[in-house]
């Protein structure tokens, strides 16, 4: 009986273990987002899946501005984009790059997305 509950919690444990690799977040294993610049755009880019990398991103303000969001075997809810300020809401690729261009924001204002459930969120404030 005794190794009964040891194989079934070693069981568990790697079970685990190997979800939690497989799922590991965004960004842990790829190139960090952020901001870059072509010409005169700037452009902000998020990786979603189980949830959104990096959460925070500050961005210049007065600027036109081009969202990417990426998404690499993304089955989870931040599959569904939504983004109340801009009235967006989009079901993303499971893999691909939605682009997604941002009116000019004035200094001080902010950009929220959010998964389908409202669970995960990522911000750009514009300074």
């Amino acid at each position: 009986m005794k190794e009964k509950i040891i194989f079934a919690l070693s069981l568990i444990v790697s079970v685990v273990f190997v979800f939690a690799v497989v799922s590991s977040p965004p960004g842990s294993d790829e190139k960090a987002g952020g901001i870059t610049e072509e010409n005169g755009v700037q452009v902000i880019r998020i990786f979603a899946r189980n949830g959104f990398t990096p959460k925070k991103v500050t961005a210049k303000a007065d600027m036109p501005t081009r969202l990417e969001v990426e998404t690499k075997g993304t089955y989870d809810c931040s599959s569904v984009l939504v983004i109340p300020k801009l009235s967006y809401q989009k079901n993303l690729p499971q893999t691909g790059i939605t682009e997604i261009e941002i009116p000019v924001q004035k200094k001080g204002s902010e950009i929220t997305g959010l998964c389908a459930m409202g669970m995960y969120s990522f911000s750009v404030e514009f300074l």
